[in-house]
């Protein structure tokens, strides 16, 4: 192994790696942009069933929740000259690119169980094959390229841009993109060459990623001869490790309640505008002003607020803060109107930096803790449950806001507000009753960076002693 430049507990990560983990996130952006246009494609331009693509999502959906964790248990057992989380970046660069452009390459002519068939196999060959590991390589990265926990959370601004940027972007210029390389109409050429081009920022992400980052966390330990540098776990195992993790199991509690207060205001959104307050136009106008507000939450705030407020505080004021902008939105149909809704999204958009970002770094942080007490390190395990949490949250809140609202003449403007506001803020509640009683990494943290600083003496010293003999 190459001799190491920095010490992961201690040192700062350069710009470039920072980027280079910002652009294993460039994944996800696409992983948007599918779930914005897979449905419209296939129904509008292949001219499939829409209850028959339903269908197809949801056993894709499936088997997509048990991938992510296979996944996390191969990353754990790789073991290369470049790491055990960033070779996946490398080997799986261009079936992603690959996988991501075929899935909008559905034979238009063909008959409807061929499109079925070929949909099935090359959605869930990007999704459930490729952006899965790849996701979880990528996720697996901040517990390897770092132990400094500001560092992390610096990480997760960077990412959490490169995604939320990516994904808006392509969102905005997809239709109007495909328009004009289909000479003026959407066509299935203008989506193919879209995708293709899409496939290849995706590639070209990927291998920069690989090429830029460093696992110094598995560098310094061979580097130092300390041990657990070079122990594979096994599927088992690791899963008996994540259970005995008190931090994990809260990184997982917390990724569950974030996830579904953001689902279901998202998905209950649209009716809200529409059935609670007579105007769908604020769907565009209220995320326009949700955007630049959660920009700046995510480049300034979470570096504030760790450097003055620690972890845990900061986590809790994101928290707060949501919950006050969820329940202003919720109340705008009947007290205030579009102003009380604005100021809201505002106060929802501001809280989103010091949670979300700082939320991502917890099971890094879990991982740290797990090899401390039990000895082995479950980077890619770690990382998979919190991605399956995730989808596990997608899926779920999106039916659940369906069987709360109704729908036709059976829709419930109390079951729109209670998705769109309410019930958001009460996962968010959830999640700081948790944070507050249980989680107390940062007592625990300078115990962790204690043993290893020490650890790191004692070989050192070892080392001198045999040389000097």
């Amino acid at each position: 192994m190459n001799k190491i430049s920095k010490n992961p507990i201690t040192d700062k990560l350069s710009f470039t790696e920072r980027l280079s983990f910002a652009l294993g996130e460039v994944p996800g952006a696409a992983n948007s942009i599918v779930a914005a246009f897979i449905m419209f494609y296939y129904t509008q331009n292949v001219g499939m069933s829409g209850v028959m693509v339903g269908t197809m999502l949801l056993i894709s959906k499936l088997f997509d929740g048990v991938t992510d964790l296979l996944a996390g248990g191969i990353i754990d057992k790789t073991r290369t000259k470049w790491g055990k989380a960033r070779p996946w970046l490398l080997w799986l660069a261009i079936p992603t690119g690959i996988s991501l452009a075929l899935m909008f390459m559905v034979p238009a002519g063909a008959s409807d169980t061929f499109k079925i068939v070929y949909a099935f196999l090359t959605y869930n060959l990007f999704m459930t094959i490729c952006y899965t590991v790849a996701g979880c390589a990528k996720s697996s990265l901040m517990a390897l390229m770092t132990q400094n926990s500001r560092e992390r959370g610096i990480l997760a601004q960077f990412a959490m841009i490169s995604g939320l940027c990516g994904g808006i972007l392509g969102c905005s210029v997809t239709i109007p993109f495909v328009t004009k390389l289909s000479g003026g109409e959407m066509s299935n050429s203008g989506w193919r060459l879209a995708f293709i081009i899409y496939g290849v920022i995706v590639t070209a992400s990927m291998l920069l990623s690989f090429a830029f980052s460093r696992e110094y966390v598995l560098e310094h330990k061979a580097a130092n001869d300390m041990k657990n540098a070079d122990c594979t776990v096994d599927f088992k195992e690791g899963m008996f490790l994540f259970f005995k993790n008190k931090y994990l199991l809260i990184a997982a509690f917390s990724s569950l309640m974030v996830g579904f207060s953001m689902q279901f205001n998202s998905t209950a959104q649209t009716f809200f505008y529409q059935e609670n307050m007579g105007d769908l136009n604020l769907t565009a106008s209220m995320n326009l002003l949700n955007l630049l507000p959660t920009v700046i939450s995510i480049i300034v705030l979470p570096g504030i607020c760790l450097k003055y407020l620690g972890k845990k505080k900061s986590l809790l004021i994101g928290a707060a803060g949501q919950i006050i902008g969820y329940f202003l939105r919720a109340i705008a149909a009947t007290v205030g109107g579009v102003p009380v809704l604005a100021i809201g999204t505002v106060i929802c958009g501001l809280g989103a930096g010091p949670l979300s970002c700082i939320a991502n770094t917890l099971a890094a942080d879990a991982v740290d803790y797990g090899e401390s007490r039990f000895g082995k390190r479950i980077e890619g395990l770690g990382s998979s449950v919190m991605t399956f949490a995730s989808k596990i949250t997608g899926g779920l809140g999106a039916a659940f806001v369906g069987w709360i609202v109704g729908e036709g003449s059976n829709i419930s403007k109390s079951g729109i507000a209670l998705s769109f506001g309410y019930l958001p803020a009460l996962f968010l509640i959830a999640d700081i009753v948790v944070i507050t009683l249980f989680y107390h990494y940062e007592e625990d943290y300078k115990k962790i960076t204690d043993i290893e600083i020490k650890e790191t003496k004692e070989v050192k010293e070892v080392k001198g002693a045999v040389a000097a003999s």
